[in-house]
């Protein structure tokens, strides 16, 4: 779920929009249609600048906090500025993927993963028992890192579900009755408190873990073969005392010792951001307490013992933390000494046997060829971090059929397209689920509009997870009216989600006057009770009531292009080739009487300038005057 808003009314009783349920799913477009004013207060809403006086906000399944929450998550995208189209988009791109920690995290690790596979390739000399000696120790490091990681990882999940559940428990309990933000806000707080805690039981692991990974270099000593040799009298094997020297283990750490260091790294970043984002909160929190005392006037014991109750769920987190160090003590000092001991053993031992195969003569060496092209792909292989971020971005411009090769080299954006491209590709480079558009489609031209569209298709295709939000002022836009179609909209200030066919039935009238113009009005008379005439044909309604004459409004999505038998009336129309709705689906034709009609099917289609017969029935009338 992207976007859920449950019965909000906004605290700022002068906005436009009294009260919203709205929905978006991922993977799939939403639609809503809204006048200007009422869509800047649908705005503030979805990004978080308005408060709720009751309801609930959540997004991507978790409640809202302040707008940076939102701001963290959504991408609200509007026209461009000048200023915008200067600014060299490989660089707007590049930077907003590298802003990903997790893209940069990766991206490093890879780096240095073919950086130090390739210095380890070129130590070996093409020794190909070294090099299997050396791909042995690299796994069972990879074993023993991986194995501890997951056995850690149980204990801080147990820990992380226990206090969640104590944290949503104790939310209800305490702010039950109190406004939807302060629930919200006091979670969000003691959720930052929990997390403190577990980064720190991480970065503790982390830490005993490269300190264990770095003593696989200072085992020198633990096989004698190096200093024996120096020490022999056979000047033969003297002269190749550097064959025993004490090597394979250097780069091999050294690769899993930065892949280490970047997890502390992110740990300290991660702990970084929770302390200014507990300071931002605790800051929100005391504020909205505060004014709910106020407006309340809330008892001064009373807020003591909501004070005191706060210390205590404070103290309970530190204490059920307290009673897993003791689990957590004996798994870093007894648990991984075992692991490391026992990799320390299979280390030593493997070293020692290829020492045994240098003195028996039993080393094998490769082809000269065949090494000098591994040691080419090798070096291929080492793609620096920026360079990762730019054929990230090509694959991704392949896999959406956005042709930018031309267009990362310059530094201008020649169409508003090209504008909207990087800004919805920047908002995926940064995580951003889900992506709002504001009222501007209609600045675009239909070629530009259908090319949005099928790129969107595709991101929802290659992102299944992101979900499109998109705003409109004209019918015209949306680019996809068919009847059973859901969308937003406005009644009565509340914004409600219907069917397309419901939206046009209610809304005709502005529709025809804003912009239809005089389309789909027909002009009547009254020949007797429920028998009109309409475009000189007899027309018997049963459950409308009509003046002498008049005018009745036809909704386009309730015409008929097949023969209906019973009280419909048959039009002749002949078609008229137009550009201004998107959706293909939407005809314009001409009667006889020169009436303008757009009507919607599906089932046929029709050809310029061709006769067409449309039926309409009791229920294709949205309204009379």
């Amino acid at each position: 779920m992207s976007y859920k808003i449950k019965n909000f009314s906004p605290s700022n009783n002068k906005e436009t929009l009294k009260k919203v349920d709205f929905e978006s799913k991922p993977g799939q477009i939403t639609n809503v249609y809204l006048e200007d004013e009422k869509q800047k207060s649908f705005k503030k809403i979805m990004l978080g600048r308005q408060k709720n006086k009751t309801g609930r906000y959540q997004v991507d399944n978790e409640d809202v906090i302040n707008k940076n929450f939102i701001k963290l998550r959504t991408e609200y995208i509007k026209t461009d500025t000048w200023f915008e189209r200067l600014v060299p988009t490989k660089w707007i791109l590049a930077l907003s993927l590298l802003s990903d920690l997790q893209f940069l995290r990766n991206a490093r690790i890879k780096y240095a993963e073919k950086k130090y596979e390739y210095l380890s390739l070129l130590d070996s000399k093409n020794d190909l028992s070294d090099l299997k000696l050396r791909r042995d120790i690299d796994e069972a490091i990879n074993k023993f890192i991986k194995f501890s990681n997951e056995s850690h990882e149980k204990i801080i999940n147990n820990l992380d579900d226990v206090l969640s559940k104590l944290n949503e428990g104790m939310s209800q309990k305490m702010f039950n009755e109190f406004s939807p933000q302060v629930k919200v806000l006091s979670k969000a707080l003691f959720d930052i408190e929990k997390e403190k805690l577990l980064k720190r039981m991480e970065f503790k692991f982390v830490q005993v873990l490269y300190d264990r990974v770095e003593s696989l270099n200072e085992l020198r000593d633990s096989c004698t073969c190096e200093f024996n040799t120096k020490k022999s009298n056979n000047k033969l094997l003297r002269k190749r005392k550097n064959l025993f020297e004490y090597k394979q283990t250097k780069f091999i750490v050294e690769k899993q010792l930065k892949f280490l260091n970047i997890r502390l790294n992110k740990l300290r970043l991660e702990s970084i951001l929770l302390f200014f984002r507990k300071r931002t909160i605790s800051t929100q929190f005391k504020f909205e307490l505060d004014k709910f005392y106020k407006t309340y006037s809330v008892a001064k014991e009373v807020q003591q013992e909501i004070s005191s109750e706060l210390n205590n769920w404070k103290k309970v987190i530190k204490d059920k933390v307290s009673d897993q160090n003791l689990t957590e003590k004996k798994f870093l000092f007894n648990f991984i000494k075992t692991e490391s001991s026992l990799l320390t053993k299979f280390i030593i031992s493997n070293i020692h046997n290829y020492h045994k195969l240098i003195l028996t003569g039993e080393v094998k060496y490769g082809n000269k060829n065949e090494f000098l092209s591994l040691r080419k792909h090798y070096k291929k292989q080492i793609v620096p971090v920026f360079k990762q971020a730019e054929l990230w971005m090509e694959n991704n411009f392949k896999n959406l059929d956005i042709n930018f090769e031309w267009f990362l080299k310059g530094s201008f954006k020649l169409t508003s397209l090209n504008m909207i491209y990087v800004k919805i590709l920047k908002a995926i480079n940064l995580g951003k689920k889900n992506i709002i558009l504001s009222d501007f489609l209609h600045l675009l031209t239909n070629k530009d509009y259908e090319m949005l569209f099928d790129t969107i298709s595709k991101i929802n295709e290659f992102y299944p997870e992101i979900s499109f939000i998109i705003l409109h002022s004209r019918t015209f836009t949306i680019s996809d009216i068919s009847k059973n179609k859901k969308i937003y909209w406005s009644r009565n200030n509340e914004l409600v989600k219907t069917t397309n066919k419901e939206f046009f039935e209610k809304n005709l009238i502005d529709i025809c006057k804003n912009e239809l113009g005089e389309s789909n009005v027909f002009s009547y008379t009254k020949e007797s009770d429920n028998l009109i005439d309409v475009e000189n044909r007899l027309w018997n309604v049963n459950t409308k009531k009509f003046n002498e004459s008049g005018f009745i409004f036809i909704n386009p999505l309730e015409i008929s292009t097949e023969f209906i038998e019973n009280n419909s009336v048959p039009i002749n129309v002949r078609i008229i080739r137009t550009n201004k709705y998107h959706d293909k689906n939407m005809y314009f034709g001409i009667t006889k009487n020169k009436t303008k009609i757009y009507f919607y099917s599906e089932d046929k289609t029709f050809e310029r300038e061709n006769e067409a017969v449309l039926y309409f029935e009791e229920h294709s009338i949205s309204a009379i005057i």
